[in-house]
């Protein structure tokens, strides 16, 4: 036993004076992908920390390293480069291994004979692929580059549907003496597949509408872009907990690829809350109940209550699929909304349909909204009866994304009206529209626009309630004023809202660290009763913070028309378009 305790001590002794050798390794001359493809190839960057390292290792280690560098540098064209190496001891057991590398000129490519054939050389889209591939004549060979043309090929033949594609040839012919490189690359898509039946797995809804949903028919050609449009559709639904979508095994001397569609439904309640604060509305909270799947047509029923420190609203919804299930939708609703502002009192009950429905880029409404309301605007008291039928057109240019967006164009336009011919107490006609626009400058740096102009055609404007008229101030409006207080005011200086709207403002937002950005801004706009009445104007500073529910925006503003330019603190939550 002693032998064995005085064998096992000497072996820590050993492994501790072995341990105590270290090795830096330094390369000169070269950097970026080269430096680490040669770091990756070089034992002894691989090995410095081992354990057992020694002088007699370092010094192995290194006698390999100009060959493994050689190495490291051929995937990249270079085959004649110049290498200086250096080991030395710079401390008790620390050694440091200098490498000095020139990787010398490019090997050139000489000839490239690049030949498809097959169904794909009348398929468009493969003609941007090879002329933007990484091969040229008079450029530097790269193994990188090849591998990833033919990769690139091979990708674009198996998304487009031509399953039985090869090489027929792939050849690089490396001529060290000469120095250039030669490449053959035949490659033959052979034909192209085409969609098979759609096998739909699910007992949820009524096949022929989840049929409106797929964005291709039997004997379609094959593109992977299409399927993932199907799962994202089915997706986006919201009928549906999971959707599973892959192409089946090719029939037997067929071209046509079956579809599997494997969908499980949602749990048939659907709740969401939400928590908020904005300077305009106060605290806000909102409560939301759905039914996504009524029953096999794909109705579905809903309601929401939000409640906020300036009032409330609660509606109900029944939605009905139409057309095009993706964007095509009859919305049946009713609800009552009450808000009491600085200028005004108003409690709304509505009931309507609209008609949602994508047009290519555009999304349009169409409504018709019978609404009774009971306002207090200054002096101006009454009870409103309106039908107005209605149309909106939206779009948006760029990310829809609710988070950072760099560049996008966000743009709405509204027409609505009444008659007292038809129901209504009162005539009139209004147009409305806004606009926002996102513009990245440099890195970090955003300039955002946004603007909105309104008119009101009527010869009653008293008997307008505060609904339908036009006010102006706030987080979203002109800032450095409080929610809805500027307008044409009455003999007693109170605002009695404007048949006009006219609202700009130009933003610049840089980012100062991680999520946390700031911003400079000036804002002018008011409600009118003339195009040349006086516009206000406000302007300040704020903070942006991206957090994980969306941006929220603290600004400091200063109403600059005012006497004494009094500032006002605004805070809003949302996205950005």
């Amino acid at each position: 036993m002693p032998k064995v305790l005085l064998a096992l001590l000497c072996y820590l002794c050993t492994f501790t004076a072995i341990a105590q050798s270290r090795v830096d390794v330094v390369i000169i001359g070269i950097n970026g992908e080269l430096a680490t493809n040669v770091r990756l190839f070089l034992s002894i960057e691989q090995q410095k920390s081992h354990p057992l390292l020694s002088e007699g290792r370092i010094r192995r280690l290194h006698k390999k390293a100009p060959l493994e560098i050689s190495n490291a540098l051929q995937p990249f064209g270079y085959y004649r480069p110049n290498i200086k190496t250096e080991l030395r001891q710079i401390g008790n057991e620390t050694w440091q291994a200098s490498y000095s590398i020139e990787p010398g000129p490019v090997l050139p490519i000489t000839a490239l004979d690049l030949k498809l054939s097959g169904a794909m050389i009348d398929d468009p889209i493969f003609q941007p692929l090879v002329t933007d591939l990484p091969l040229r004549e008079g450029e530097g060979f790269s193994h990188l580059n090849y591998e990833n043309a033919k990769a690139s090929l091979a990708k674009l033949a198996a998304e487009r549907g031509y399953f039985d594609a090869r090489f027929i040839e792939h050849r690089v012919e490396i001529d060290l003496n000469a120095y250039e490189a030669r490449i053959s690359l035949h490659y033959d898509s052979g034909p192209r597949y085409q969609f098979g039946d759609v096998i739909l797995q699910q007992d949820a809804l009524e096949p022929e509408l989840l049929q409106r949903y797929i964005p291709f028919r039997r004997g379609a050609p094959y593109t992977l872009n299409q399927l993932i449009e199907l799962q994202q559709a089915l997706n986006d639904s919201d009928y549906f907990r999971l959707v599973e979508v892959s192409p089946e095994a090719q029939l037997t001397d067929s071209k046509e690829v079956p579809v599997s569609v494997v969908l499980t439904p949602r749990k048939r309640h659907k709740y969401s809350l939400g928590l908020g604060y904005g300077t305009d509305t106060g605290a806000r909270t909102k409560f939301g109940w759905e039914v996504p799947r009524l029953n096999r047509r794909g109705h579905r029923v809903g309601s929401e209550l939000k409640l906020s420190e300036i009032g409330y609203s609660a509606s109900i919804y029944y939605r009905v699929p139409v057309l095009n299930p993706r964007t095509d939708q009859l919305v049946y609703n009713a609800g009552v909304i009450n808000s009491e502002t600085d200028t005004s009192i108003s409690t709304v009950r509505t009931i309507g349909a609209r008609l949602n429905r994508g047009l290519g880029s555009w999304s349009e409404s169409l409504a018709l909204n019978y609404q009774q309301e009971e306002f207090e605007v200054a002096d101006d008291i009454g009870r409103s009866t309106l039908l107005m039928p209605g149309v909106n057109w939206s779009r948006i240019w760029g990310s829809r994304r609710i988070f950072l967006i760099l560049d996008g164009v966000r743009l709405n336009l509204n027409l609505r009206g009444a008659s007292d011919k038809l129901v209504s107490d009162t005539n009139f006609f209004q147009a409305n529209g806004s606009i926002k626009a996102i513009h990245s400058l440099w890195s970090g740096g955003r300039l955002i626009g946004r603007g909105a102009l309104g008119s009101t055609w009527t010869d009653s404007f008293n008997q307008l309630p505060a609904s339908v008229r036009f006010f102006a101030g706030g987080a979203q409006s002109v800032r450095g004023y409080a929610y809805q207080t500027l307008g044409p005011v009455d003999d007693s200086g109170k605002v009695v809202g404007g048949k006009h709207l006219m609202v700009g403002s130009l933003e610049y937002e840089h980012q100062i660290k991680g999520k946390w950005s700031a911003a400079l801004f000036f804002d002018r706009g008011n409600a009118i009763d003339a195009m040349n009445d006086p516009l206000e104007s406000g302007a300040g500073f704020g903070l942006r913070w991206q957090s994980p529910v969306g941006p929220i925006r603290f600004d400091i503003a200063s109403a600059i028309s005012r006497d004494g330019r009094p500032w006002r603190l605004h805070i809003n939550i949302g996205p950005d378009l």
